[in-house]
């Protein structure tokens, strides 16, 4: 039996097989912990599907970065998918800044 490497371009499949034990899977917890406290916690159902996209496009992100830092081959390709994954991270943090209801509503 073979391990499969999990990496930004890793099917969507061979990623549900992985327990949640491993780095990818623990920072994408992390994203999407971060991302929800700063909403308050409280989140409805779309909050919470984009927060969870967004989470794991940072994910991937966080592959293309090490890849930059260790001076790695950084193909067409990379640079291609990074600045579409970027500019997805960019909108869906916009989209959740419109939803997010400031605590002044309450007062007004």
């Amino acid at each position: 039996m073979t391990t499969d490497v999990v990496g930004p371009y890793t099917k969507s499949d061979a990623r549900l097989i992985a327990d949640g034990r491993s780095a990818p899977a623990r920072r994408y917890r992390r994203y999407v912990k971060e991302l929800t406290d700063d909403h308050g916690g409280v989140l409805v159902v779309g909050q919470r599907l984009l927060i969870e996209r967004t989470a794991m496009l940072l994910t991937r992100l966080h592959y293309l970065d090490n890849l930059v830092l260790r001076d790695a081959e950084f193909t067409q390709h990379d640079n291609n998918q990074y600045i579409a994954w970027q500019n997805a991270v960019r909108r869906n943090l916009v989209a959740l800044e419109g939803g997010r209801r400031s605590f002044l509503d309450g007062f007004v």
